[in-house]
């Protein structure tokens, strides 16, 4: 009875230094949820929405989106890290992560390096408006 007793005061106690230990990989913080953004966006004819956002090492990226109204697709979607957001823009060569075209819904959930990325949703048509609803938001320790 005594060996059962002390088997299972080791077992809590080993438990409890368990919780007590910083995160894996040295990482120390509080968990937190970063709102970037969320609701309905309209994008004009060949136009496109970026959200511009700062990351720290390990944050992930919650990302979602759909069309509401328009020909019922989103005509493009990607995130990059600014130095390829700065070449897609400039019609350069650029390394465009989870990049589609002519989606009903798109979703991403990436877990990034620090540094500053973007979140583009693009609207290809020539006369009509794109009606798009948006979530995003990072989590990760402050």
């Amino acid at each position: 009875m005594r060996y059962i007793i002390l088997f299972i005061l080791l077992l809590i106690l080993g438990c409890k230094n368990e919780e007590e230990q910083p995160p894996a990989g040295g990482q120390q913080g509080t968990p937190t949820s970063i709102d970037l953004f969320h609701g309905t966006v309209d994008v004009g004819p060949r136009s496109y929405l970026w959200i511009k956002f700062e990351a720290f090492d390990g944050d992930t990226l919650y990302f979602e989106a759909r069309v509401r109204t328009g020909d019922g697709d989103i005509s493009y979607a990607f995130w990059a890290d600014s130095v390829n957001y700065a070449k897609w823009e400039n019609n350069e060569s650029a390394q465009l992560n989870g990049y589609v075209e002519a989606v009903p819904t798109v979703s991403y959930s990436p877990v990034l390096s620090a540094g500053t990325y973007y979140v583009v949703l693009g609207n290809t048509a020539y006369l009509s408006t794109k009606n798009y609803w948006v979530r995003a938001y990072l989590r990760g320790l402050r």
